[in-house]
Formats: C-alpha cells, structure tokens, sequence
C-alpha cells in the first residue's frame, strides 16, 4: 500500500521524541491515519490519554485504542512495521506497544477529537478516563491509579456535573471524594508525593466493594 509509506516514514520521526507525551499521542495520530484507510478511526485510551491530559504527568510505554480491530487491522498494522504478539503489536525496531483492548466505548463514554499537528485524534473524555482510573482504584485497589485521577482532576478541564453522574453510574462516587480530599490536602498542606500515595493508600483501604 503506497499511501501506507510516508506514514511509515512519520512514524519513525515520531518514535524519536524525547518528550514521551508529545511522542506517544503523535504515534496514535499517525496509526489513526493509517487505520481510517479502512474505515476505522480508533479511540486513544489508558495511560497514554492520561499522559496526554496531564502533559507528562504520568509516563507510560504503552498505547491503548479502541477500535473495532480484525484481519485488516493487522494488515495495516504490520505494513506499518509493527508485528502481532498475542493480543499486543510491537514494532521492533523502533520500540512502540500498541493494544487494542476493544472494539467501542461504553455506552455512556465519550470521546473529543484533537488536533496533533497536520492530523486529527479521538480521545476519550477526561472525566470518563478520570473514572476509570477511579475504578481500579477501588476494585483493583490501584493506589497509581488513585494518583492518575488525582492528576487528572488537577488540570481543571473536568465537567464536574458529568464526572459526578458517570462516577454515580460506576459506583465509584465515594472513590471520588476520596481523591478529591486527598487533592485539597495536597494543596493545602503542600504535600509531597509520597505523602499523598499514603493518604491514598490509607483512602483505599476505606472502599467498600
């Protein structure tokens, strides 16, 4: 696939950013392109939005999208230089994990779409990634987690009504205002980050499942 070639191309230039934000989000706007080819334009997930909406806040080396995935997929996905293993694509030589952990959003989930430079992004909504690092926090027990949401909700770009009722709708309310305590403390008290972990550590063990 000729047009597949100059992404192939971005996509190394891309792998090479040192800032891991701005590296991470670019490599899913380039894939993004490339899957639209066949009628899929996935959806950016996990701890990559998270590192997006928190500019570094949090690293991490993964990609997560959702989209609906198939043997096209992995045809696009392996001329752009990634291999398959298990449910994962690797793209060896330039060092990129990106998973595809589903096929859509839940139906209360939504998503905006950003400008990466010469392409376009759909990203989950904040306060839908907000409370899914809520729900590890409870149920997983997640004190990174706790600490994603905490970030998240710091950068002030949350539809407080909105976290409120998807927060309600995957009983994680009291997860919530946990964090939320713990947040104003930080800033109250200029605590460390350790500090906080314990605060959130000691928060957990209050959740009840």
């Amino acid at each position: 696939m000729n047009s597949i070639n100059p992404l192939k191309k971005d996509l190394q230039i891309a792998a090479e950013l040192k800032n891991g934000a701005q590296r991470a989000i670019t490599i899913a706007a380039i894939v993004a392109e490339a899957l639209r080819s066949i009628d899929q334009d996935p959806i950016l997930v996990g701890g990559a939005a998270v590192e997006f909406y928190t500019q570094g806040g949090y690293s991490t080396a993964d990609i997560d999208m959702i989209t609906e995935g198939g043997p096209e997929l992995v045809k696009i996905m392996e001329e752009l230089g990634f291999e398959k293993i298990g449910k994962d694509f690797l793209h060896p030589a330039l060092k990129i994990y990106i998973e595809f952990p589903g096929r859509s959003l839940g139906p209360s989930e939504k998503f905006s779409a950003i400008k990466i430079g010469p392409r376009h992004l759909r990203i989950i909504s904040v306060e839908d990634l907000i409370v899914d690092r809520l729900c590890a926090y409870k149920f997983w027990k997640s004190v990174l987690d706790g600490v994603n949401a905490m970030l998240l909700l710091e950068i002030g770009e949350v539809e407080t009504a909105r976290l409120q009722q998807r927060a309600k709708e995957e009983d994680v309310l009291d997860a919530l205002e946990i964090v939320q305590k713990v947040m104003k403390e930080v800033i109250r008290r200029k605590l460390s980050r350790k500090e906080a972990n314990q605060m959130l550590e000691q928060g957990k063990m209050n959740l009840k499942i």
